[in-house]
């Protein structure tokens, strides 16, 4: 077993050897018909996700992390089900003999899901347009009608969570690291939450988790933050990750007037959840610094981790100097 394979599959309660669960796989999805390769997906820290390369098309095989309830997978699985009746471009998942969710044979407890494989590329290495920004909010906008129960996993992370993680992680900053973050957090902290409007959310759309293929068609990944939250989380995380970076920045005033102006002809946004976007971005920044500063402390290492370190304080600076006025 490769170590990057061994390490996704520790994230999970899967404990037989993976030879044999793709033998289990393929009986569960007649589907897939031989699989042939699979190369582990190493990007993100939540859950394990594999392409897998089979005689009849390539695929993706999601096995769910031990942190996740099953009910909450149940929700995953409902959420990507109902934003494909409405409309919104997800991943397609591909049925099993028992449904869209199957369990790995030795326990109840290694929930997996597979789907077909979306060939296209994110918006990592090349910036988004301004057709793209505008595109994904009103899709955004359109997932957001959803409503109904759904069992959340918690995201430390997310914006939403940061008064929370800076609580508990504080004492682990630097004197330097926590000036940064501690501002944002007292901004954060005067915002009442009963004010702001509520639906499903996808709670994470930063650049990796949309692709777009050749044909110009869009689809929206990782549906692993996904809550019962406040629309403007949505708009707020939309806006932070996937719309504004360096590279963009310059334009700021007219990408948040554009996105804006698309999210609120679906939703209507009060003067209050208007007003609270800036410092709901600033939070998306904070909390990515704050949790990637920890995990450094702790010695991580990963390239990923580093990255995200140094985007979200490039991004918490050039918040701070804008200013509230200027963002």
């Amino acid at each position: 077993m490769s170590n990057d394979l061994a390490i996704l599959l520790a994230r999970t309660y899967l404990q037989i050897p993976f030879d044999q669960f793709l033998k289990e796989v393929k009986t569960q999805y007649p589907r897939l018909g031989e699989i042939t390769q699979f190369q582990p997906i190493t990007e993100g820290y939540e859950d394990a996700n594999i392409l897998l390369v089979t005689e009849t098309g390539t695929y993706v095989i999601k096995i769910f992390s031990k942190d996740r309830s099953v009910e909450n997978v149940r929700s995953y699985i409902h959420i990507l089900e109902e934003a494909q009746k409405i409309g919104v471009p997800v991943t397609r998942l591909v049925p099993g003999t028992k449904g869209s969710i199957s369990f790995a044979a030795e326990n109840t407890k290694t929930p997996y899901c597979i789907a077909e494989f979306f060939d296209g590329n994110d918006f990592q290495e090349k910036s988004p347009t301004m057709d793209d920004m505008v595109r994904v909010a009103s899709y955004l906008a359109k997932l957001n009608t959803l409503r109904f129960p759904m069992t959340e996993y918690y995201d430390s992370w997310g914006n939403k969570n940061l008064a929370v993680e800076y609580e508990k992680n504080k004492e682990s900053l630097t004197r330097e690291q926590a000036e940064l973050i501690a501002p944002v957090v007292e901004s954060f902290k005067k915002l009442d939450f009963s004010k702001f409007s509520t639906s499903i959310i996808h709670g994470d759309m930063q650049r990796k988790h949309v692709l777009k293929n050749a044909k110009g068609e869009y689809c929206i990944l990782d549906f692993g933050c996904a809550a019962n939250g406040p629309k403007v989380i949505e708009l707020s995380t939309h806006l932070a990750w996937f719309c504004l970076g360096e590279d963009t920045w310059s334009a700021r005033k007219d990408i948040m007037n554009k996105v804006v102006e698309e999210y609120t002809s679906v939703h209507h946004l009060t003067k209050y959840e208007l007003d609270a976007l800036p410092i709901l971005m600033r939070a998306c920044y904070a909390a990515y610094y704050l949790k990637t500063c920890v995990l450094i402390g702790d010695g991580n290492t990963s390239q990923e981790t580093a990255q995200w370190n140094k985007t979200s304080l490039q991004m918490l600076r050039l918040a701070a100097l804008a200013g509230r006025g200027e963002f």
